[in-house]
Formats: structure tokens, sequence, C-alpha cells
């Protein structure tokens, strides 16, 4: 039974490997592109991983594009806390992968940006 129990979890990792080195491969090939978005919705929680017990936060933010698509992303804490629900600016990702957002400034009129 222990064997069977072990060839299963064994199956189940090569399976969850292969997934996530698809993502990676998919990521990498596709353009970085750059979009006008609107910060609409932070989220955040803890993952708990079941065998160590261990506390994992995680970061995603929902960002809305100028022709009305939502994208979601996984951050890292620092560019979460930068971002505000309302900021707009432009968005830079590479397939499903978050880059940098550059929020817009508006000065005497005129439209400064901060650099990534």
């Amino acid at each position: 039974m222990a064997f069977i129990i072990c060839i299963a979890a064994l199956i189940i990792m090569m399976f969850v490997f292969t997934k996530m080195l698809l993502s990676f491969s998919n990521n990498s090939s596709a353009a970085v592109e750059s979009v006008a978005a609107t910060v609409v919705e932070k989220k955040q929680g803890i993952y708990t991983h079941m065998q160590s017990e261990a506390h994992v936060p995680w970061f995603r933010v929902v960002f809305e594009m100028t022709d009305g698509s939502l994208m979601e992303f996984q951050m890292q804490q620092g560019d979460f806390r930068e971002l505000e629900k309302g900021d707009r600016g432009m968005l830079t990702y590479q397939g499903n992968r978050y880059i940098c957002y550059q929020k817009s400034k508006f000065k005497s009129e005129a439209r400064e940006e901060e650099k990534c």
C-alpha cells in the first residue's frame, strides 16, 4: 500500500513540475507588453503548506485595461504595497508574469510617469 502511495505522490509531483515548466516557458517566449491600466482590486492572503505548516503570504492585483478587459497578477509584497485601488498608469507584463507598473502623475497639466 505504501508503494502505491509513493508512486501516486511521484506522479502528482511530476505533473506539477511539468505544469510549472510549461508556464515558465510560455512566459519567457511571450512578448513584453506595456498597456494603460487602472488598479481595480487588491487581494492578499496566506497560503498554508500542509506538510510543513509554513505560512506563506501571497499578493495579487487586478488591473483593468482601456478596452475593459481584466488581468490579475501575482506580485511581491513591496510592489503590492505601492499600489492603491484607482491608480492609473502603464502596466508592463510578459505572458502572465507581472514586470512593473508606472503610476501616472499630473503636474501643471503635464503628465509625468515614474520609471519601473
